[in-house]
């Protein structure tokens, strides 16, 4: 009985000991770090983090950290801001996630694409726009079917070097002052022997390529003018007395002018704000324009009315452009954001998600499914309309890229940049082929001649310049 008494004893006092010296209070250095590491990766784990990469960014910036590592995937980037905020207190935690955080109502708006009734001529275009992109998808995937069997891999590969090699060797060839204020936009014409300027004086200009000299300028914007295109069919097909140039401006005003005439041949239905770019569809009987009011609009140009009166970004949009079968629409905007419209049906068909900054132009490529972007976070990007997703990134500038063009034998991408220079990039690769400098301010535009054989740039510091391969 003893023994057994004596026994109990000894356990009681084994167990106690145990018990108290886990009880002990944490001495060492290390175990105490251990633990604080177990908490930290215990409120981790609590987190509620957005799944929207656009939103990880945002915080990451808050933060005032990297937005994008090397290498770095969106799951990555996503642990990367739970392991910072675990770091953080819960108050400094609800500031950051909670920030700018959105009611449903306002999300909702934000991302939805509305849709206004037309008027009646409307449904005719659509018919007209189905018909004309049918025909000229089919001649552009017979010609692609024809080149593909005429010609080998080996012929291709010298055909892009030979137009490569080209591009290598442009030069400035001349300067004009074209404007009293900034001139913000340039264009050849269709027969690349004519170049139309905007200024911000709020006269558009034409010019004549090789000499220099002007040609005519009009008058009748009472604001800035950002933007003036030549019709698909000046100097070639359009006679002198219709419709050959299209000009917007910051008061909302968009005006057609001829090849005759200093005053306007027809002043659209004004927007009621700025009007950034227009663009004539390639059959030359619609004209679209972007607007500061975050939509874009679709006229007729035979009659002066508008048809299609389209919203669906959040922000100003910037630039509008057309696939050369006529089929589909490019708008860019404020909003970080591109959007590809089908035409004939009116939906939006593929949105472009990844800038991290304002779009500021877009562009399609000769193929028909490839387009790029440009924007204010210094890089373009490259995205498959058929894969629906973004092809390829490319860090183009150390600053904005206002304009991006695409020759039109689809070779070369040539860039425009408020770090005062140009740059030209092959299509097969994305690499840069030739960094043109000569501006000594910013350059807001810039384009290609229908012949790839001459480029012009407009700059803030007045003046446009014309690009080719000089000859001594």
């Amino acid at each position: 009985m003893g023994e057994e008494n004596g026994m109990a004893d000894a356990a009681k006092a084994i167990l106690t000991a145990d018990t108290m010296e886990m009880d002990m209070p944490v001495h060492s250095e290390h175990n105490k770090q251990m633990l604080a590491e177990f908490e930290r990766r215990r409120r981790a784990r609590t987190l509620t983090l957005p799944t929207d990469d656009v939103q990880v960014k945002l915080k990451l910036r808050m933060l005032n950290q990297p937005i994008c590592l090397f290498g770095e995937e969106i799951l990555d980037r996503r642990e990367r801001l739970r392991a910072l905020l675990s770091n953080m207190s819960e108050e400094e935690v609800a500031a950051i996630l909670h920030s700018d955080r959105m009611t449903q109502e306002q999300q909702e708006q934000d991302t939805e694409t509305w849709y206004y009734r037309g008027p009646a001529g409307l449904k005719e275009a659509r018919v007209f726009l189905a018909d004309y992109s049918l025909k000229r998808a089919k001649l552009r995937l017979e010609k692609a079917r024809r080149e593909a069997l005429e010609t080998n891999q080996q012929e291709r590969a010298l055909a892009r070097q030979e137009a490569h090699k080209l591009v290598q060797q442009f030069q400035l060839h001349g300067s004009q002052v074209a404007d009293t204020r900034p001139c913000p936009f340039a264009e050849f014409s269709p027969d690349g022997k004519h170049v139309v300027t905007a200024g911000w004086s709020g006269q558009p200009t034409v010019w004549h390529r090789d000499s220099g000299d002007k040609l005519i300028r009009y008058a009748g914007h009472t604001a800035q003018c950002g933007t003036a295109r030549f019709h698909p069919g000046a100097f070639v097909s359009q006679s002198r007395t219709a419709v050959n140039v299209a000009s917007c401006s910051h008061d909302g005003g968009v005006l057609l002018w001829s090849l005759e005439k200093e005053t306007p041949l027809l002043e659209l239905d004004n927007h009621g704000d700025r009007v950034s770019r227009v663009a004539f569809h390639p059959s030359g009987k619609y004209l679209a324009s972007a607007c500061f009011d975050a939509s874009w609009r679709l006229f007729d140009i035979e009659v002066g009315e508008e048809l299609l009166y389209q919203t669906g970004h959040s922000k100003s949009v910037t630039d509008v452009s057309f696939q050369g079968d006529g089929s589909l629409a490019l708008s860019t905007g404020l909003d970080c954001y591109g959007r590809i419209w089908d035409l004939r049906t009116g939906r939006c068909i593929m949105f472009l998600d990844g800038h991290t900054r304002e779009v500021l132009s877009g562009e399609f490529l000769p193929n028909g499914y490839l387009c790029i972007t440009a924007s204010a976070d210094n890089t373009c990007r490259v995205w498959d309309v058929r894969m629906r997703r973004c092809a390829y990134t490319m860090a183009a500038h150390t600053n904005a890229v206002s304009r991006v063009r695409v020759d039109p034998g689809g070779q070369y991408v040539v860039t425009s940049s408020f770090d005062c220079s140009l740059k030209i990039w092959s299509t097969e690769s994305w690499q840069p082929l030739r960094h043109l400098q000569g501006h000594e301010t910013k350059v807001m535009g810039v384009d290609i001649s229908p012949d790839s054989k001459w480029i012009v740039s407009a700059a803030f510091d007045r003046t446009f310049k014309l690009w080719t391969v000089s000859d001594y």
